[in-house]
């Protein structure tokens, strides 16, 4: 529906909706034609799967693209209104590796190797080997045990690479190749890892192979770009070699778009945001990003339309998102100096719909008037949604108990079902009705 509303404010062409305006000069209200040049309406959707949207003159899309931000601005926005949301957040660069490196990369390279300098991890390799091999012929019940024998022999291979690479170029190198292996295979057909990491291992000294020298080069090449940024931007207390992942605290957002230049696995980002907090602050910031390019265009009276915008958030976030975007979207009409700016909002919540008046609530599937303002949730569910706070299978669970219990046929099933009702009222009902 809102975005059949803002597909319908870019299409002159379309009489199946009219807006009107209140307090023009010429009357209390008017159709939108006259003000089209100052109208905007903006469309914003944190669902994955929503409808094509159309581009119109007069219409912005501010929902996130599929592709991640990564760009300074992007960066410099979501500190602002991490700020704005008075969010404790620092930012800063994180590099490290997972057992993805081992798993994906090196261990696959080690298993093509016959000639592999480490008896140690020759021997585990050929375990391995050997284990795969069983599995494939291995009944269901076999195969639960041997999956974990595998499991067992993987961690070890991680331990023993992690040792081995240790004593062949010290833990820093350890981490710092690691990581750009990693990196490397993260960027999926953008790298040759395979070849990269075989000339890793013929570096350290852990295979017999020949060695592609551009592959490493190109590995090395990342390797030293990270050094160069954390020889100038980082301290060496900060790190523990020891351990897979690394964090330090980049001064400001000049200096993150220096680091950015550097070819390297370190990524920019902020603390202190729970994935919540990162999905609302992207949120408002692409709407901010809209509402300046609106204003841009000399349009300062702008519809906001946001389809599901507590989508995926926490239930306390829920409760806590429209007195935030209240705020939020209060401080955005002084910024973009607006002369008016409208929200409606699509919900599933009934924690949002408890959160606003029962006037400005209207259910797409009933006429009848909801009082939802500071109302209990029972009551906002079964008004604003027309539906029960009480879910299907424990619905049905507690009438089928109840039909037995009338026709005195409950078992001690029932009696331990009864027993974990969390409604008092309920499982009050229910004993009574053993006892009838």
């Amino acid at each position: 529906m809102l975005l059949s509303l803002a597909n319908a404010v870019g299409s002159s062409q379309d009489d199946s909706v009219q807006f009107y305006f209140q307090g023009t000069p010429n009357g209390n209200y008017e159709p939108r034609a006259p003000y089209n040049k100052d109208f905007c309406a903006i469309y914003y959707s944190a669902l994955p799967y929503r409808r094509k949207f159309v581009r119109k003159p007069g219409v912005i899309n501010a929902s996130p693209s599929i592709k991640p931000y990564t760009d300074s601005r992007r960066i410099e926005q979501l500190g602002e209104v991490a700020e704005v949301l008075k969010v404790d957040t620092r930012l800063i660069g994180t590099f490290g590796y997972s057992r993805i490196v081992f798993r994906a990369v090196l261990i696959p390279a080690l298993k093509s190797f016959r000639e592999i300098l480490s008896s140690e991890l020759e021997r585990t390799i050929f375990d391995l080997n050997s284990l795969v091999s069983k599995l494939d012929s291995a009944e269901l019940d076999d195969y639960k045990i041997l999956d974990g024998k595998r499991e067992s022999i993987l961690k070890r291979l991680e331990e023993l690479l992690e040792q081995e690479i240790d004593v062949r170029i010290g833990e820093t190198d350890r981490c710092l190749f690691l990581s750009a292996l990693e990196y490397m295979y993260s960027k999926d057909k953008h790298y040759d890892e395979k070849s990269a990491a075989l000339a890793f291992l013929v570096h350290v000294s852990l295979i017999l192979a020949p060695s592609d020298i551009s592959s490493f080069k190109k590995l090395e090449s990342i390797v030293d770009g990270t050094k160069v940024v954390l020889a100038n931007y980082a301290y060496k207390e900060d790190f523990d070699w020891s351990q897979r992942t690394h964090r330090f605290q980049i001064d400001g957002i000049s200096q993150s778009e220096i680091v950015r230049r550097h070819e390297t696995p370190i990524k920019i980002e902020w603390s202190n945001l729970s994935s919540g907090l990162q999905a609302l602050v992207e949120q408002f910031s692409l709407i901010d990003e809209a509402i300046g390019k609106a204003a841009a265009q000399g349009r300062f009276s702008i519809l906001l339309l946001i389809d599901e915008g507590d989508a995926y958030l926490h239930l306390d976030w829920q409760r806590r998102y429209f007195s935030m975007l209240n705020k939020f979207l209060g401080g955005l009409k002084r910024k973009h100096n607006l002369h008016s700016l409208q929200l409606i909002m699509a919900t599933h919540s009934p924690l949002l719909a408890a959160d606003i008046p029962g006037e400005l609530v209207t259910s797409l599937d009933s006429s009848s008037s909801i009082n939802s303002f500071a109302a209990p949730l029972e009551e906002v569910i079964a008004g604003a949604f027309g539906s029960n706070s009480l879910g299907e299978f424990a619905a049905g669970k507690i009438n089928e108990i109840y039909k037995r219990a009338q026709a005195g046929k409950t078992t001690g099933e029932d009696r331990n079902v009864v027993e974990v009702i969390g409604d008092v009222a309920i499982k009050s009902a229910l004993r009574r009705s053993f006892q009838e």
